[in-house]
């Protein structure tokens, strides 16, 4: 038997025993591939796919834009009463503020045309430091300018106090002539004497507030007791009549009040008492 024989043989066969429809490819399939597991792969037409890429890009600059329209331009935190506030701005400088203290600043153009905050408090800062984008305090009609730096202000009625721990900055305010200040100084305006009154050596007990340390060398009783008020926001009355001769060394680190109390009645035979300001 030839080969041709054999292949007109199966013609005859499917024709004879064909019928239209009764083969389903893609049923078959599907069959064939479940019995095996096999998962099917959808090719899509490279048009498909760059009309799909172009919508996701157009999504994705959507969600961008309605990000910034939605985005506050002023940032405002403020401090609870009895609360320290850690706050970290988008240059990842940090600043502590006092209690019932505020910072805002333009959250569209910090970091990025500037680098300005306005305040009202004290607070403390440990800014990162950045030569081509310099930082600016505004605290009521004085401004402070630094490059990268750690310092205290503090803005109270007609007062702007600044004091540097590190590095240097820039004391502008009201028409005085500004100063230079560096490690270890201060400097103080008021509103009243229109000048800028500076100082060596910072206040040891500057950061009591934030830190709750206090350190006393040979202080006088009033140093104390207005430290002690500033540390704990607390008034402090003394029932027992004192003289100016008293004086008091001692260090505190985290103590609670009532033991800080304890120590210095006890040491300098005082009736020093705390009561809510």
């Amino acid at each position: 038997m030839s080969k041709k024989h054999t292949f007109e043989e199966r013609v005859e066969f499917v024709a004879k025993h064909y019928r239209e429809n009764s083969l389903n490819a893609t049923k078959a399939w599907k069959k064939f591939a479940a019995e095996r597991h096999i998962r099917p792969v959808l090719y899509l037409p490279l048009w498909i796919r760059n009309v799909a890429a172009a919508m996701l890009l157009l999504l994705a600059l959507g969600s961008y834009l309605i990000y910034r329209h939605l985005q506050p331009d002023w940032v405002l935190i403020a401090a609870a009463p009895d609360q320290v506030t850690e706050v970290y701005l988008p240059d990842s400088s940090q600043v502590t503020l006092s209690a019932e203290s505020t910072l805002r600043y333009n959250a569209k153009s910090f970091g990025k045309t500037e680098r300005q905050v306005e305040m009202q408090g004290k607070a403390f800062y440990r800014v990162k430091r950045n030569e081509d984008c310099p930082f600016r305090i505004s605290a009521r009609n004085a401004q402070v300018t630094v490059l990268g730096t750690s310092f205290l202000v503090h803005e109270w009625e007609q007062d702007v106090e600044v004091q540097v721990l590190t590095g240097r900055v820039r004391f502008e305010a009201g028409q005085a002539q500004e100063v230079i200040l560096t490690a270890g100084m201060k400097a103080r305006y008021s509103d009243t004497e229109q000048k800028i009154l500076t100082a060596e050596g910072a206040d040891a007990n500057a950061l009591s507030w934030s830190n709750q340390e206090l350190i006393f060398q040979e202080a006088p009783l009033q140093k104390v007791i207005h430290d002690l008020e500033v540390c704990y926001n607390v008034r402090i009355t003394d029932s027992k009549p004192s003289t100016d001769s008293l004086r008091l060394t001692a260090t505190f680190k985290q103590m609670p009040l009532e033991q800080v109390l304890f120590v210095i009645n006890q040491t300098l035979d005082t009736k020093l008492k705390a009561e809510q300001p």
